[in-house]
């Protein structure tokens, strides 16, 4: 029987990964949970776990000559060593955590840039500058927190509305100056202020769309799925949702008689092609689009380390098959030595 090909995944965590069994089956390949401090630089091998089809089994084995990251956070400091031996980007998703600011700036400079909501670093003097603009704004964190701590801001008249979460606001504020204080307090230059869109709604509920882009056995972007979630009725954030349904379900709904998505997937292939070029190497980004009572499409937002488990709500056998194995084919792909 001929050796299987090892493909390594990177983590934090010695535990198995039980979500890439499947795939790793369907491929015929062998996984390997490799931690920083168990590899041995100068024999270049590693203690392991290694899932070769059957159980997870603790052994030293060769270093594998391709990665998946699988760190939450900037680049980790192990990737530039490991591609001292292994090759150049032969460990792909350098960065995982993005920083919302730098994608945004990234996508600026390029044919996107009429996508993208008005968005700058979040310190009170900006905020107050965007809620003069645009009356309306959010003001979140750069870095992602599974959803919390994203503030819309509103003026009404003289007075400052807060909102936290729900469509009825949490406080007010008689001044732009009492808010300053707040936003000095609450919100500072580690949060994005970034123009408010009002979201299109299905149902009375708004939706946002969630494009899952990654790169397949040749190494070329592709989009694997898409969905749509339902905010609960009193929220004006997707984040916790009422319902994940098919994004071309939705589209249809809100938008009949428009073909949307095939915009949104080519969208977000270009977004994942300068993003890669901006933060280093990646093979998988998911892209978070709203969309406006017009149908206008905005990007809201990134994520280096998307949620591929939203996807088995759709209860799609094939769907999920796919977003779960392209990582590893990509793995394959760079593990060939004329990659």
């Amino acid at each position: 029987m001929a050796e299987q090909t090892c493909i390594g995944l990177l983590t934090p965590f010695f535990q198995p990964i039980t979500a890439y069994e499947r795939a790793a089956a369907s491929l015929g390949v062998e996984l390997a949970v490799v931690t920083p401090a168990r590899i041995d630089w100068q024999a270049e091998q590693v203690e392991a776990l290694v899932w070769s089809g059957a159980d997870w089994q603790t052994k030293t084995v060769d270093l594998p000559r391709a990665f998946y990251n699988r760190f939450y956070g900037p680049k980790p400091k192990v990737v530039n060593r490991l591609e001292l031996l292994v090759g150049k980007d032969k460990v792909f998703n350098h960065i995982t955590h993005f920083d919302k600011l730098d994608v945004h700036r990234a996508l600026l400079q390029s044919q996107l840039q009429r996508h993208l909501p008005a968005a700058d670093a979040g310190g009170p003097k900006q905020a107050l500058q965007f809620l003069e603009t645009w009356k309306q704004i959010i003001v979140k964190p750069r870095r992602g927190r599974l959803g919390l701590d994203i503030f819309l801001i509103r003026q009404k008249g003289k007075r400052i509305f807060l909102h936290h979460g729900t469509k009825s606001p949490v406080t007010s504020f008689p001044s732009a100056a009492d808010l300053s204080v707040w936003l000095e307090e609450n919100a500072g230059e580690d949060f994005l202020v970034q123009q408010f869109v009002p979201l299109a709604e299905v149902g009375g509920r708004i939706f946002d769309v969630r494009i899952l882009v990654q790169k397949d056995q040749t190494g070329t972007w592709q989009t694997s799925g898409a969905l749509s979630r339902l905010a609960l009725s009193y929220s004006y954030v997707t984040n916790v949702s009422h319902a994940i349904l098919p994004a071309a379900k939705v589209l249809k709904e809100a938008f009949p008689g428009r073909s949307l998505l095939p915009k949104l997937e080519a969208i977000s292939l270009t977004a994942a092609s300068l993003t890669e070029q901006a933060l280093g190497s990646l093979g998988e980004i998911s892209v978070d689009f709203g969309l406006d009572g017009h149908g206008n499409i905005w990007i809201m937002e990134l994520n280096g380390k998307p949620m591929k488990s939203l996807f088995l709500v759709l209860g799609n056998a094939r769907l999920v098959k796919t977003v779960y194995q392209r990582p590893l084919s990509y793995a394959l792909h760079l593990h060939s030595p004329s990659s």
